[in-house]
């Protein structure tokens, strides 16, 4: 499995301003549930002396400051964050949708909470500086509420933030819509289940034929010889542990899991001389018609959802697309992802912001996506 990383992002006021709730190292309040990942903002310059003056900035002590409880933003648009309880206050940034917020107090219709500031100023001979401490800061009210409001959009659905096409790689660091080579929609949950009565695994999961002995795997080949798969149980880039999970009787191929120090993947062996077939990113899913497989992983470390598809051609796997949604991911359940006899792809999916429950587990909660290869 992969581990988590969150990355810590501040605010900057009277500069440029980038807010992020996993608070630049020390890490958000501890309320017991996970955070997400924190998200670059827009940024504001606060110029207005007179109104700074009226909303000053409102430190606050970290390790005596009580968390009540999280909210997210609900709204699309994000929601301002302010210096003050007032529409007046200066603007100090946006939240985006999903962002989830320490909530230290409630104040009529605004929201207090929690988050690292860091302000500029002028030493006494003129030099830049800057201080980076934790203050109390405002949002609406109405702009906020509780987890399972965080959804997937049908706008959501095709921004990516990179693809692989016939080898040629392209990174969208802003997100970029996918307009050809894939039909993303949301569906209900009615024609997901029916869709599902169709599948088919073409997986043979005979695992108790081929067991480890101690650290070392292997599994015999036609030709008289063995494939052989050794752990490195060390806790380090080299880590390795394998395991066997199957095999496909129409492909003449050995299944073997990889688990490494902060990747995972799924190979395919020839059974007759022991070369790879392909690699793939997650557990591979066969077409019903048996010409295409795809493989489809939820990135905890990107946030993102990474879909691979290649084209079955007489026994070799060529990669033909890969892509990385960027506003949600698969899910993390076998039975929830697979090919419907129509020819089309479904997945079981969530939100990035909505990806992990409060107690940091992964959520229960899903939306039903379905994925049309076009022609091109």
């Amino acid at each position: 499995m992969k581990r988590l990383l969150f990355l810590p992002l501040c605010i900057l006021v009277d500069g440029t301003i980038s807010i992020g709730m996993s608070g630049c190292g020390d890490g958000s309040k501890k309320t017991g549930t996970q955070k997400g990942d924190s998200t670059q903002m827009d940024s504001v310059v606060v110029k207005n002396t007179a109104v700074a003056e009226k909303f000053p900035p409102l430190p606050i002590n970290y390790d005596q400051t009580k968390v009540l409880k999280n909210l997210y933003v609900i709204d699309r648009a994000g929601v301002v964050l302010r210096q003050g309880a007032d529409e007046s206050a200066p603007t100090l940034g946006k939240y985006p949708y999903g962002t989830k917020l320490d909530v230290i107090a409630e104040e009529g219709e605004w929201i207090a909470v929690m988050d690292r500031v860091q302000r500029d100023y002028k030493g006494a001979n003129g030099e830049a500086n800057d201080v980076t401490r934790w203050e109390k800061v405002y949002v609406a009210k109405s702009k906020l509420g509780k987890q399972d409001k965080i959804t997937i959009s049908p706008k959501d659905l095709n921004i990516i933030v990179s693809q692989t096409v016939n080898g040629k790689e392209s990174y969208y660091e802003k997100g970029h819509p996918l307009d050809k080579y894939l039909l993303v929609e949301l569906i209900d949950e009615q024609t997901f289940l029916a869709a599902r009565n169709t599948a088919k695994n073409y997986m043979i999961k005979d695992t108790l034929s081929y067991t480890k002995n101690g650290k070392i795997l292997e599994l015999p080949l036609e030709n008289g010889k063995k494939l052989t798969f050794t752990d490195k149980d060390i806790d380090n880039e080299l880590e390795s542990r394998y395991s066997y999970m199957g095999h496909y009787d129409f492909l003449n191929a050995f299944a073997v899991a990889g688990n490494y120090w902060e990747s995972a993947d799924v190979r395919l062996f020839d059974r007759k001389d022991g070369h790879l077939i392909v690699e793939c990113g997650d557990y591979p899913f066969f077409s019903a018609d048996k010409k295409y497989l795809m493989t489809f992983h939820a990135d905890p470390y990107e946030s993102t959802g990474d879909l691979q598809l290649f084209h079955v051609k007489q026994g070799k796997v060529i990669p033909m697309i890969s892509v990385s949604f960027k506003e949600w991911m698969p899910t993390w359940k076998e039975e929830l992802l697979f090919w419907g006899k129509d020819g089309h792809i479904y997945t079981a999916a969530n939100h990035i912001n909505g990806y992990w429950g409060e107690e940091g587990s992964l959520s229960e909660r899903s939306q039903f996506i379905r994925i049309k290869l076009l022609e091109h």
